[in-house]
């Protein structure tokens, strides 16, 4: 039964954190060993792509099986917390070469921003199409863009927001 199968039952936190747990461990010992579906899962999307690819695929997957945005909400939350409590676990698998590492050089050619430039100006949001392709959140998309505004800001290449409006 795949992973996202299991997230549908009761016991869902338990069995998401010992499947977390025991992949962890697949990978470090025996990363090409047969494993059952779910942990199947979640070693392909450690490997190719990290806890960003997790979250993209669980995301994928609850709106696929229609979960109800409680426990949509529940998953993200839960993965959140065993990514705190296993951080030093996660960091180690790039480091040691297990995982590869999520930071790829940035090649990008006159041509690849050109063509950038003019999808946005047909509307289009190919940075957003990227970002979320690459398993990033929502909430990941809004700190980057504060952080492009407050540098706009400071270099004065866009006006700083003024005061909030006051509600009557």
């Amino acid at each position: 039964m795949a992973l996202i199968e299991h997230l549908e039952r009761d016991n869902w936190r338990r069995f998401f954190s010992e499947m977390f747990r025991h992949t962890r461990w697949v990978l470090r010992h025996d990363r090409y060993g047969h494993v059952g579906s779910s942990a199947s899962d979640l070693r392909a999307w450690l490997i190719f792509g990290g806890i960003p690819r997790v979250r993209q695929a669980l995301d994928r997957g609850m709106a696929n099986r229609r979960f109800p945005d409680d426990r949509a909400a529940q998953v993200r939350e839960h993965i959140e917390v065993l990514v705190r409590d296993n951080r030093s676990e996660l960091l180690a698998l790039p480091r040691d070469g297990i995982i590869p590492n999520e930071e790829q050089p940035m090649d990008l050619s006159v041509e690849d921003v050109e063509s950038a430039l003019e999808r946005i100006s047909r509307g289009e949001r190919p940075f957003e199409e990227w970002m979320y392709a690459h398993g990033h959140t929502y909430r990941d998309l809004t700190k980057v863009y504060k952080i492009i505004d407050r540098w706009l800001a400071e270099n004065g290449i866009i006006a700083a927001p003024g005061p909030r409006p006051r509600l009557q």
